[in-house]
């Protein structure tokens, strides 16, 4: 179907109408006059200086607006090319559709997030700023092996996935908080979201650091100019649009990162073959060979990226939970691996670094940028910048679903329309999520970004690489009981007892002692470091080299967190402590995403769906007769008696099933989902 042709008055007309151009004109004056204040300061580097100004206009202006709950958590909507449409020909967002109403490209799949948004989001949202400057030292530290053990940590895309792809399709889960409440219970979904929240804020500081060092020393004007412009920005389309406007925006600064990345290392690689034909970035070291220990960092990077780094990353595991199961797994998958080739190619940059001061260990990039300067300069500082931002953004979003709905889910607010016992986390999804919880999810994103700065000051840290290394020491307890949730045995029907027991201890068990080891990891190296706690480090340092230590405390702390949280599930298992655990009564199926009924939980799955008939060919196929047309009366009673349905659920299904009066089932008995004394018999059936 052709569109409409163009007007220029109705466009006028529309452009005129449109709230948000007004304040896309007016963020766009505000950038303007900074940048005229940048060039007119007495600002140096003002090249720079105009690359942050315009880029961060750029991705402001762009931005998208979201007004609805799944435009804002979920990031489904109407994207650039559905503005562009509504502008030029007055189409309303989702009515014009340019392919036939059957084809995948239907209007339920262009909402989706697709591969093509989820893939290069989930890429560039974690080349965090700190962590390509991470990779360039490391790669000044142990060449082409610093760069490789960085990219250890990447495995945690495949944890991920693999997490959220099982808890979707085998367990019907919406969120991580939402099974850790489960299962769990709500004291260690309270100390989940403390764990994701200090994720959360580390993320914040630690690439705000990144950006500024470009900028001026370490808390002087310009460096604190730079570092309030890097937070601000993307809280600022993040507060207009939301997950939307982060998904939206990361597509376009994933692919400029890959452009800017091959540019550079095109420059490194000509400057080194200009000076020595003979060897390659790849090949070449220092007088005194790379240092030791690159080998055992790798091993702490795994084991981590395996067990328990991405459980505490809401950026990451935010994203296991959007778009068709099998579309995630397959985005998780590929993003992981270029953000892995990413991070090994960046360290060519710390090489390079050291290759210039003919030395080993400094490689910060700083020092290839003002080696290299002019153009090359300009762009590593985008690199820098674009992936600054692209972390920001997916951060604050992360925070603002954080806060929202999974801790404010805990609250009744106006419009919840759960029942009045029912609490809990929330998704976006729920009927109870509305206006309200947007608006608490803005205030998120000012408090997350106004913090993370506060702390540069407070802190005064300037180590980036700690927000890696200590955070994920410090949530090492999070693996074991997120791994137990992925096979957790739940009732084979509503409140059947034949599950396992809600297990509050078998998250504390774990959680606690990781905590514990985190903070004395963190004393144990801090700026002033605690004598006992280095000596404790000192005794469990496996391998040689600088992470030694590291390696070793995290060995030591994952054995003692994985015993924890067995313990803990053995002790509300052995001594019968909490209730057994109902299953969600349907689960995603892999290829389309629709909820299905889980078997034994038809008909509880039919008042979620609405939709009886659905619940009702998931129950015919079990008890069909051998025309595969008819109900097999026997198999159906056998059914209803097994499933311990309450006595509403079984009338639901004869109704469902179309068992009218005439019905040879005069006699049935079966137990209710809450008592298991039998009822008495039903004869009025017949």
């Amino acid at each position: 179907m052709a569109p409409p042709a163009v007007r220029l008055s109705d466009v006028c007309r529309r452009l005129h109408e449109s709230k948000e151009l007004r304040w896309r004109l007016l963020i766009l004056f505000a950038f303007a006059v900074g940048s005229l204040t940048a060039s007119a300061g007495s600002l140096s580097n003002e090249h720079n200086w105009q690359l942050l100004f315009w880029y961060s206009a750029l991705l402001v202006v762009s931005a998208q607006f979201s007004d609805t709950v799944a435009a804002f958590f979920v990031g489904e909507g109407s994207s650039i090319m559905d503005n562009v449409r509504h502008i030029l020909y007055g189409v309303e967002y989702g009515s014009m559709v340019m392919v036939s109403p059957g084809s995948k490209h239907s209007q339920e799949a262009r909402r989706s997030v697709g591969f093509w948004t989820l893939m290069p989001s989930a890429f560039i949202t974690w080349i965090f700023a700190k962590s390509i400057n991470n990779a360039a030292v490391l790669g000044g530290r142990f060449g082409i092996l610093g760069g490789v053990a960085y990219a250890g940590w990447y495995t945690s895309f495949w944890a991920a996935g693999f997490v959220g792809y099982w808890l979707r399709t085998r367990h019907g889960v919406r969120s991580l908080p939402q099974v850790i409440e489960k299962v769990f219970g709500s004291s260690a979904n309270v100390c989940f979201g403390l764990a994701l929240f200090f994720r959360l804020w580390n993320e914040v500081w630690s690439n705000i650091i990144v950006v500024a060092q470009f900028y001026g020393a370490p808390y002087s004007k310009p460096w604190w100019v730079a570092a309030i412009i890097s937070a601000s920005v993307p809280a600022t389309y993040v507060f207009m649009g939301g997950m939307r406007a982060s998904l939206v925006s990361d597509v376009l600064q994933a692919a400029l990162a890959l452009i800017f990345l091959f540019v550079i290392l095109g420059r490194i690689g000509h400057e080194m073959g200009s000076a020595t034909p003979s060897e390659d970035i790849w090949e070449w070291e220092p007088p005194t060979g790379w240092l030791p220990g690159g080998g055992w960092c790798l091993l702490a990077a795994l084991l981590q990226g395996f067990v328990s780094y991405p459980f505490h990353d809401p950026v990451l595991t935010d994203r296991a939970f959007l778009s068709r199961p099998r579309t995630m797994l397959a985005a998780l998958f590929v993003g992981g691996a270029i953000s892995m080739m990413f991070i090994i190619l960046f360290s060519a940059v710390g090489i390079y670094a050291c290759y210039i001061t003919n030395s080993v260990g400094n490689g910060a990039p700083t020092v290839v940028s003002s080696h290299l300067g002019g153009v090359m300069e300009s762009f590593i500082t985008l690199v820098m910048m674009t992936s600054s931002l692209s972390t920001l953004d997916s951060t604050f979003t992360s925070s603002a679903k954080l806060f929202a709905l999974e801790m404010m889910g805990h609250l009744k607010l106006p419009g919840d329309k759960r029942p009045p016992d029912v609490r809990g986390p929330l998704t976006a999804r729920d009927a109870s999520v509305n206006a309200i919880h947007v608006a608490l999810g803005r205030v998120a994103i000012l408090f997350v970004c106004v913090l993370g700065t506060i702390f540069l000051e407070v802190g005064r840290e300037t180590d980036a690489l700690k927000a890696t290394t200590v955070s994920g020491t410090m949530v090492m307890g999070l693996g074991p009981p997120v791994y137990l949730a992925c096979f957790w045995k739940y009732n084979s029907t509503p409140g059947a007892a034949d599950g396992w027991r809600k297990a509050p201890l078998a998250f504390l068990g774990s959680f606690c002692p990781g905590v514990v080891f985190g903070i004395c990891y963190a004393a144990a190296t801090w700026r002033v470091p605690d004598p006992t706690l280095k000596r404790a480090l000192e005794s469990v340092a496996m391998g040689e080299g600088m992470y030694d230590k590291f390696l070793g405390w995290n060995v030591v702390g994952h054995c003692v967190c994985l015993a924890g949280s067995l313990i803990g599930f053995a002790i509300h298992q052995l001594f019968k402590l909490g209730s057994p655990v109902d299953a969600e009564a349907t689960v995603e199926a892999p290829v389309t995403g629709h909820r299905v009924p889980r078997a034994g939980y038809e008909m509880v799955a039919a008042t979620e769906l609405q939709d009886k008939s659905a619940a009702a060919d998931a129950v015919f196929d079990r008890v069909a007769g051998a025309d595969a047309k008819t109900v097999d009366v026997k198999a159906l009673t056998d059914y209803l008696v097994q499933s311990k349905m309450p006595l509403e659920h079984v009338q639901m299904t004869m109704n469902a099933l179309s068992v009218n009066e005439e019905s040879t089932i005069d006699r049935l008995e079966f137990q209710t989902g809450f008592n298991p004394a039998l009822m008495p018999r039903i004869s009025a059936m017949a």
